[in-house]
């Protein structure tokens, strides 16, 4: 049963007591992670409870699997999964590319994001392209940018 996913207060903070009050600051810090919070707060601290609590969790698993007892509960190294979240509070949920004159940032790159590398480096070249395209200085800038084709012979050898 599983994965669960719920708040974490450190930056890579991959155990339970991992809490840093500077990251902890920063998060709270942000609109939008006030606005998730006030939208998701019961079902957050829910998660985060069940997280802690292997009867809480195994009470919701049952609802599934009723024959399942806290013995089959065993608990596992945490992972990381970063979440972007815009301003509003809304939970950005695909890719999000951010375009400026001389480059293009990557800013969110959802689970699983690289079962899908090729694709997504096809994607972002092409948008390198247009860009190059666009300039009226084209080899100045981006001037690493590879054809798709290229990308995508070197990642099939």
């Amino acid at each position: 049963v599983g994965p669960n996913a719920v708040l974490a207060l450190k930056r890579e903070g991959y155990r339970k007591r991992d809490v840093s009050f500077t990251d902890t600051l920063e998060i709270f810090r942000s609109a939008g992670i006030r606005r998730v919070l006030q939208n998701h707060l019961l079902s957050g601290l829910g998660e985060m409870k069940n997280s802690l609590c292997k009867s809480g969790y195994l009470r919701r698993v049952q609802k599934y699997c009723p024959s399942l007892t806290v013995n089959d509960l065993q608990p596992w190294p945490a992972g990381v999964r970063a979440q972007a979240v815009s301003p509003d509070g809304k939970l950005i949920d695909d890719f999000l590319f951010v375009t400026t004159p001389r480059s293009i940032h990557t800013c969110n790159a959802p689970s699983p994001a690289a079962t899908s590398a090729i694709p997504i480096g096809a994607h972002i070249v092409s948008k390198v392209q247009a860009l190059r395209a666009s300039q009226s200085n084209p080899g100045r800038t981006l001037r690493a940018a590879r054809s798709v084709d290229a990308l995508h012979a070197a990642f099939t050898r």
